[in-house]
C-alpha cells in the first residue's frame, strides 16, 4: 500500500473541511453507485442525482475559495476546454427550457472541468496523490465484497450479452466493476513500483499476487472485450517498466503469467475471449459487413457521424448543442465512443483540445521517474482503449484517479521525487 492507514487518516485530517469531502465521496461512491436504479422512481431519491447536483457546488465553491499550488500551462488548456464546454452547456440548457434532462447532461459534460480546476487546489504533494489513490483503494473493498457475492452465492444482477452473462451487481451496468478492476489493478502495480512506501518487499507482492487474482476473476465474469485489453497493456507496462528497475522480477513474473496461461488453457481462452471477438473476425474474413465490427458500434459511429456531418460549419465546431435542437442521444453514452462523444458535444474544437490536453499529459511524463511514468501511462492506456467503445469520461470513479494524476502532473517535478530515485 502507498500508505499506512494511520498515515492516510492523518492526511484526511489535515485536509480543509471544504476539500475534504471528496475524500468521502470517493469512499462511497461504489455504495452510491449501487442506488442507481431508484431514479426511476424518482430523481430527488436518487442518491447518483444528488451527488451529481451537489459536487459542482462543492467542488467550484473550493476552486474559488482555496488556491491552486502554482501555475501550470494545463490550466491554460482546460481554461479554454472549460469555456468551450459551457457555451455547449449553456446552449443545451436554453434549447430546452432548463428541464431535468438539460441539467443532468449539463453537469456530465462539465464534470471533468469543474473537478479539475477542484482537484488542483487538493493535490499539492506527493502525499496528497498518494492519499487519494489509497482512498480509491479503500473504496474497492465494497466492490470486492459485492463481486464475492456473486460468485459465492448468487448474481444480484445479470446482463446477457453475445451469449454471456455478465455479472453486474446493482451498478448500472458492468463498466463499473470494470473501472474498480482496471484502476485497481493499476494502483497496487504501481505501489509496488513506488520505492518510498511503508510496505515491505514481501507485503507489496502478496498484495500485487491478490490484486491479480481478483482481477482476473472479475475479467472472467463480466466477459467486456475492452477490460481485456486494459488488463493486458496494464500487465505489459508493468513488466516493461518493472525489467527496467528489477529484472530477475520481471522474469519471475513472466514466468508467473505464462504458468497462469498454462493453468488456464486454450479451452478457457476459447470459451472466454473468441466470442468475444467472434464477429469482429468475420468482419476481417469478409464475411460481415464492417458496420458490424465492434459488435456493431461501428454502424452507430457512421450513423452518428452523418448526422453530425449534415449540420453547418459553426455546430460543427462548437458542437450540437449549439445547433439548439435536444441532441441527448448523440452526446450521451449511447454513442459508445468517447471521442465521437465528445465531437457531438463540443465539437471540432473541443475534441482538438481534448486531445491535446492527452498528449500534454504524455509528454510532461517523460519527465518522471520510472514509476510515476508506468502511473500516468497507465492511467491514459485506461482511459484511451476504454474512449474506443464506450465513454469513460462519464464515470466519476474513473476520472476520480485520472484528474489527480493529471493535477499531480501540473506541479513541479520535484513535487514527486521519490527517496533513492533512479
Amino acid at each position: 500500500m502507498l500508505m499506512t492507514f494511520s498515515d492516510w487518516r492523518a492526511w484526511v485530517r489535515d485536509l480543509p473541511i471544504s476539500i475534504r469531502w471528496f475524500v468521502f465521496l470517493v469512499l462511497l461512491r461504489p455504495i452510491i453507485d449501487n442506488f442507481y436504479y431508484l431514479k426511476e422512481f424518482s430523481p430527488f431519491l436518487s442518491p447518483n442525482y444528488i451527488v451529481g447536483v451537489l459536487t459542482p457546488f462543492f467542488a467550484i465553491y473550493a476552486a474559488i475559495v482555496m488556491k491552486k499550488p502554482n501555475y501550470s500551462r494545463l490550466d491554460t488548456y482546460m481554461g479554454i476546454f472549460s469555456l468551450i464546454t459551457g457555451i455547449s452547456c449553456v446552449a443545451l440548457l436554453v434549447s430546452d427550457a432548463f428541464s431535468l434532462d438539460a441539467i443532468e447532461f449539463s453537469l456530465k459534460m462539465g464534470f471533468m472541468c469543474y473537478m479539475y480546476f477542484f482537484t488542483r487546489t487538493l493535490i499539492h504533494s506527493k502525499r496528497d496523490l498518494y492519499g487519494v489513490l489509497q482512498s480509491f483503494i479503500y473504496s474497492t473493498i465494497f466492490v470486492v465484497l459485492s463481486f464475492g457475492y456473486e460468485i459465492v452465492f448468487q448474481p444480484i444482477n445479470v446482463q446477457i450479452s453475445r451469449g454471456f452473462e455478465r455479472f453486474q451487481g446493482n451498478f448500472s451496468d458492468v463498466m463499473n466493476y470494470a473501472i474498480y478492476m482496471s484502476v485497481g489493478l493499476l494502483i497496487f502495480c504501481y505501489s509496488f513500483l513506488v520505492k518510498d512506501t511503508p510496505a515491505t518487499a514481501t507485503k507489496k507482492t502478496s498484495l500485487l499476487a491478490f490484486a491479480f487474482i481478483v482481477s482476473t476473476a472479475i475479467l472472467f465474469n463480466i466477459h467486456h472485450t475492452a477490460s481485456y485489453a486494459v488488463v493486458g497493456v496494464i500487465m505489459i507496462l508493468f513488466l516493461f517498466y518493472n525489467f527496467r528497475r528489477n529484472a530477475i522480477f520481471g522474469l519471475a513474473f513472466i514466468g508467473m503469467a505464462a504458468g497462469m496461461i498454462y493453468f488456464l488453457g486454450q479451452d478457457a481462452i476459447d470459451e472466454k475471449v473468441m466470442p468475444l471477438i467472434e464477429t469482429d473476425i468475420k468482419v476481417y474474413e469478409g464475411e460481415k459487413d464492417n458496420d458490424m465490427l465492434f459488435h456493431g458500434r461501428v454502424g452507430r459511429w457512421n450513423s452518428f457521424l452523418d448526422y453530425f456531418f449534415e449540420k453547418n460549419t459553426f455546430v460543427q465546431f462548437f458542437g450540437l448543442p449549439l445547433s439548439l435542437n435536444v441532441p441527448y442521444m448523440y452526446i450521451s453514452k449511447g454513442s459508445h465512443n468517447d471521442f465521437i462523444r465528445i465531437l457531438m458535444s463540443i465539437g471540432f474544437i473541443g475534441l482538438f483540445l481534448y486531445i491535446m490536453l492527452l498528449l500534454n499529459v504524455g509528454v510532461r511524463l517523460l519527465r518522471y521517474s520510472m514509476s510515476m511514468q508506468f502511473l500516468g501511462v497507465g492511467a491514459l492506456a485506461i482511459i484511451a482503449l476504454y474512449s474506443i467503445s464506450t465513454t469513460p469520461l462519464l464515470y466519476p470513479p474513473l476520472m476520480y484517479v485520472f484528474i489527480p494524476i493529471m493535477c499531480m502532473l501540473a506541479l513541479p517535478v520535484e513535487a514527486m521525487k521519490e527517496k533513492n530515485e533512479q
